[in-house]
């Protein structure tokens, strides 16, 4: 990531948000083992599928979360003035080099085998 006006480094305000971000996230988890939801669900299912449904707790606790850390993040960046790059436009920059240097060098030709 990189700031719009590429000015210089990151005042530390944003990491200390960050980390704060991130505790939540943790802090959002332990509220899963305190409440012991995760073991109420567990009881729900078989006893041979503990293990799962201690997962489904987990990804179903963590959904608005991170719905929410997303949100955050977005806030951000723009209240700091950062923009990253897509994936799109790193693979189109990596590649369009790659195919103006395979256009310009002549096709090699293919060996046959004989059988």
């Amino acid at each position: 990531m990189r700031r719009h006006n590429d000015s210089g480094p990151l005042k530390p305000l944003y990491y200390v948000l960050l980390a704060l971000g991130c505790a939540a996230l943790v802090g959002w988890l332990y509220l899963l083992r305190h409440w012991q939801l995760m073991e109420w669900l567990a009881q729900l299912g078989p006893e041979t599928h503990t293990g799962s449904m201690n997962l489904l707790a987990i990804m179903l606790w963590l959904l608005p979360a991170l719905l929410v850390w997303k949100y955050y993040l977005r806030w951000l960046n723009r209240r700091f003035n950062i923009r990253g790059q897509f994936d799109q436009e790193r693979h189109d920059a990596q590649y369009k080099n790659d195919a103006d240097n395979a256009s310009q060098q002549p096709a090699a030709k293919k060996k046959e085998h004989k059988r």
